[in-house]
């Protein structure tokens, strides 16, 4: 009887915590680029979930990874010559989708941040590749967002010139 008393009460206060908490914001992306590829999502999927592809379209100088799964540590420098520390954060082979958790950049101004590409079908022939950066609330420095958005644009005309 004492044990049911405790998780009823439990359940109670956890129930008013709960009721007490603000709603979660969602984190719009700080930079978004967005191309529609004439290929079928599963095709443009299979290509940029394989990490021994990246360099070959995101125009990147050095690339390693260990291995091609969750938490998969990646060390990369960009053709600026900027280096960063990453991790596969996020694998969603279901709904097509790849997130790296940057846990290190030469970026001024830089913390740690996210980068994530979606591929979503549509139709049998076409997708739409997202590609996003997502950095919390906070403004990008003018040298990140120069750097990312030039490392994205050399990744879409790589998957369009792939996937022509």
């Amino acid at each position: 009887m004492r044990i049911l008393l405790c998780f009823v009460l439990m359940c109670c206060m956890s129930g008013l915590a709960s009721a007490q908490m603000t709603a979660a914001k969602k984190i719009p992306p700080a930079i978004e680029k967005k191309i529609v590829l004439k290929a079928s999502a599963q095709k443009v999927w299979d290509y940029i979930s394989e990490p021994a592809n990246y360099k070959k379209f995101s125009g990147v100088k050095e690339f390693t990874c260990e291995e091609k799964a969750l938490n998969a540590k990646i060390e990369l420098t960009g053709k600026d010559g900027k280096k960063r520390s990453q991790y596969i954060s996020v694998i969603d082979y279901d709904v097509f989708k790849i997130c790296y958790f940057v846990v290190r950049s030469d970026y001024t101004g830089d913390k740690q941040w996210v980068y994530a590409f979606e591929v979503h079908p549509k139709g049998d022939k076409k997708c739409e590749v997202v590609l996003s950066v997502y950095n919390g609330f906070d403004e990008l420095s003018p040298e990140f967002k120069k750097g990312m958005t030039e490392e994205f644009d050399t990744i879409i005309a790589s998957l369009q010139k792939k996937f022509k």
